[in-house]
């Protein structure tokens, strides 16, 4: 067998995208609920590099430092290979030159190959991206209210921040994250109700116990297909947990969604989180991507 070798991105740029495009031919055989791309060069991130194996691309891995991490721009195209080894290769000269200690890639959930080779390089599952088909579902009992929010309700909506925060940093979580000022929350919830944005609420006896947002994603990448809308966050309070009001608002949102015609609906969530986990396989999503992720102590 012939020597690897190394080579720039900026040299092996359309070699690269027929990686990509054999990658994705792969992934929507498997899960059709993927976009069409035509153009694949411009998924590609701008800095990486490419091995060949007697004249001919084998792998690619390409990304920039965003803040404290490495290889996460554009993170559905970071990488392809025909040969998953070669990858590792290609992060060992990566990391050595990006100077950060923390890293992530976006692995296609349907690539054994691909997720085993970064699992060998000691990468873990820490989130994950997830589709499924936007059917409306039969009505589910809760003794409340389905309704749209209201700016009005914005007081007791940032109380779910709260919440979100609060699970996060718990076991197994572990988030390190502390819960914001209630100011800043306050603040990055002003634009919940414009277009972008649909919030519902859960309300029982007055109060609100539960909170879903959707979103419409923009698309263009790897991932959001047309007439699509995301579930980008969703929480109940935990008093309600086990009486229908995550599972009424889930219901409401896929029969908003069907009406409005969206085909499909896209979420993801934190592996670690296992009640989103759990929620949310229950609800047929299926899994897209995989965030893998390696800290070095």
């Amino acid at each position: 067998m012939s020597r690897l070798e190394v080579h720039p991105l900026s040299e092996l740029r359309d070699e690269a995208a027929g990686l990509l495009a054999e990658r994705y031919a792969r992934q929507r055989a498997a899960e059709p609920l993927l976009p069409e791309i035509g153009d694949f060069e411009r998924q590609l991130p701008a800095d990486g590099l490419v091995a060949t194996r007697g004249g001919e691309a084998v792998a690619y891995l390409a990304g920039e430092v965003d803040g404290e991490r490495g290889l996460a721009d554009r993170p559905f195209g970071g990488h392809a290979a025909r040969e998953p080894d070669a990858l590792q290769d290609l992060f060992a000269l990566q990391a050595a030159r990006l100077g950060v200690s923390r890293f992530m890639v976006a692995v296609p959930a349907s690539n054994p190959d691909l997720v085993d080779a970064w699992f060998r390089l000691a990468f873990g599952c820490q989130a994950v991206w997830a589709v499924r088909e936007v059917e409306p579902p039969e009505p589910v009992p809760f003794d409340g209210t389905i309704r749209l929010s209201v700016p009005d309700d914005l007081e007791e909506v940032i109380a779910f921040d709260e919440i979100l925060y609060r699970h996060q940093a718990s076991s197994p979580s572990f988030s390190e994250y502390d819960v914001p000022p209630r100011e800043r929350l306050r603040a990055d919830a002003a634009d919940m109700w414009d277009e972008q944005y649909t919030p519902v609420v859960a309300e029982r006896d007055g109060r609100i116990v539960g909170l879903l947002v959707l979103y419409r994603r923009p698309e263009g990448d790897l991932r959001v297909p047309e007439r699509t809308i995301d579930l980008a966050f969703a929480a109940t309070r935990d008093e309600v947990r086990g009486t229908g009001a995550g599972r009424a608002l889930t219901a409401w949102a896929f029969r908003w969604a069907a009406e409005h015609g969206f085909r499909s609906m896209t979420v993801d969530w934190r592996s670690v989180n296992l009640l989103a986990a759990r929620f949310w396989a229950r609800r047929g999503f299926r899994p897209q991507y995989l965030r893998l992720y390696r800290a070095v102590p």
